[in-house]
């Protein structure tokens, strides 16, 4: 009997545009079936296609050593690195030469970009006016540059929308993009997870008691450029599920129609999505309607918690980097608002 395990160490990179990260992982099975498998499970990440893989005698101890010498480019508890998959494999090969324990059962390298090629074209064709993917990859690599962050990337280029935030727990920056219609924003997004005490609990009490956002609305010269939206997010195991209850305050506002008492509904709103027997340091389970694909909606009782972002149309003129800093400096009280509240 032996505690080495012989399989493979596979290169995922994103099927849907071309951006500097990857996903690197193990398995004693196909890479092609795992990648699949993963596809089929994910609750938010992109579609994955295989770059590579090599065959050894030992994929979990080689698995562990890759993850320890790339952990400096290693996205926070994810098997996802900020580089490019070519890049990851040349580490890979050279990580592999520097050490003599695990040996390889046979040399491949096997590249499936032909199919990931042609799949791209297949996506870019839907939507014949949008940009490239490597102009949305400039868009996310500049934002990160400007950031100077990793960066962590959420939804896909096949759903409503795809981006990049700047991974922090708690209050994030973050870029959206909608393919179909090519709109872009820019927010700041604060998630009701436990991250540490309830930032969001910590946030909607204290707006209560002293209501600050008003303020610094009044001082806004764009207010009616920025949104807010509340969200009421669903919790199904790990995955949050379309609900009809999704907007807490029934839509999202433009800042400069957000009164004071309209702030403390939505707040009074947000704040039932928590679990007071627990100082609202806990999800809260409410009634909500579940919306299906084949159009028969669903009601049950699930765990719910609020959600806030506030984000504005981006408008790249000419010059990403410019572009992508004006906003940020738009946003920039409403950003450390958000997080000293939190």
């Amino acid at each position: 009997m032996t505690d080495k395990m012989s399989g493979y160490v596979y290169i995922l990179e994103v099927a849907d545009i071309d951006l500097p990260v990857c996903k690197i992982g193990m398995t004693t099975r196909d890479p092609i079936s795992r990648c699949h498998e993963i596809n089929k499970s994910s609750t938010g990440d992109f579609i994955w296609a295989v770059a590579h893989f090599i065959s050894v005698d030992d994929c979990k101890e080689l698995e562990k050593l890759i993850h320890y010498k790339l952990s400096p480019l290693r996205q926070k508890r994810r098997e996802f690195f900020n580089l490019c998959a070519d890049d990851a494999y040349k580490a890979i090969k050279s990580i592999f030469d520097s050490q003599s324990n695990i040996k390889m059962i046979e040399s491949i390298d096997r590249q499936t970009s032909p199919q990931t090629k042609l799949h791209r074209k297949k996506n870019n064709s839907n939507f014949p006016n949008r940009p490239r993917s490597e102009e949305y990859a400039a868009l996310l690599q500049t934002f990160c540059e400007v950031l100077e962050i990793k960066g962590r990337p959420f939804g896909q280029l096949n759903k409503p929308f795809f981006g990049m935030s700047d991974g922090n727990e708690g209050v994030q920056w973050n870029i959206a993009v909608q393919p179909k219609s090519n709109e872009i924003s820019l927010g700041v997004n604060l998630e009701g997870l436990m991250y540490k005490n309830w930032p969001i609990s910590k946030l909607i009490k204290s707006e209560l008691k002293a209501p600050e956002l008003p303020k610094i609305i009044e001082d806004l010269k764009t207010s009616d450029q920025i949104f807010l939206s509340f969200w009421r997010d669903a919790w199904q195991v790990a995955s949050r599920p379309e609900i009809k209850e999704k907007y807490i305050g029934g839509k999202p506002f433009k800042l400069n129609e957000l009164t004071e008492e309209k702030w403390r509904c939505i707040l009074n709103e947000a704040l039932e999505c928590l679990d007071k027997e627990h100082d609202y340091q806990r999800r809260s389970k409410q009634k909500v309607t579940l919306v299906k694909k084949d159009g028969k909606n669903m009601t049950q009782f699930m765990a719910v918690s609020p959600h806030l972002t506030i984000w504005s149309p981006l408008t790249i003129n000419e010059n990403i980097e410019v572009s992508i800093r004006n906003k940020i400096i738009e946003l920039k009280s409403i950003h450390s608002w958000m997080k000293q509240l939190s």
